[in-house]
C-alpha cells in the first residue's frame, strides 16, 4: 500500500484577467494541476490541506469566482449546464456515481481520487460517466 501523498504548499494563485473562455479554462486547469499529488481528505475544506473529489472541484472553481455545490450529487444536478461528450472541454466537470473530476483535455481528468491515491490524473472513462457539466459558458 502506498503512503498518503504529501501536502503541497507552493501554490500560485490564479490571475484575475482572462481575455477568452479558452484562456480561463486553461487557467483553471493550470491552477488545479498545482495540487497534483496532494492528499485526499474526506470532507476536507482546503485545497492545500486536502479535500475529497467534490471539494476539489468546488474549491478550484471558487478561486475563479464560481459557486458550485460541495457534493458530487449537487454538482451533477446543479453545476452549470449538462453537456454531451462532444461538447466536453477542459475545465468541465465529469460526474460519476458518487464521484466527480475536472476534465483537463486529451481524454483525462484530474481528481481527488481516494485516501490512498490523493489527487491524480486518470482517463476520463476510468469509470462509467453519468454526466458532464459546463460551469463556464
Amino acid at each position: 500500500e502506498q503512503d498518503a501523498p504529501e501536502v503541497i504548499t507552493n501554490i500560485t494563485l490564479p490571475t484575475t484577467t482572462y481575455t477568452s473562455n479558452a484562456e480561463l479554462r486553461q487557467g483553471i486547469i493550470d491552477y488545479a494541476m498545482q495540487y497534483l499529488g496532494n492528499r485526499y481528505v474526506h470532507g476536507g475544506s482546503s485545497l492545500s490541506g486536502g479535500t475529497d473529489c467534490s471539494g476539489f472541484t468546488c474549491f478550484i472553481y471558487a478561486e475563479f469566482g464560481y459557486s458550485i455545490s460541495r457534493t458530487p450529487g449537487g454538482q451533477y444536478s446543479g453545476a452549470g449546464r449538462s453537456i454531451s461528450s462532444e461538447e466536453l472541454q477542459p475545465g468541465d466537470i465529469v460526474c460519476y456515481s458518487s464521484h466527480v473530476g475536472l476534465y483537463i483535455g486529451d481524454g483525462q481528468i484530474i481528481h481527488s481520487a481516494n485516501s490512498r491515491k490523493g489527487v491524480i490524473i486518470s482517463a476520463v472513462d476510468y469509470s462509467p460517466i453519468i454526466g458532464m457539466r459546463n460551469v463556464i459558458d
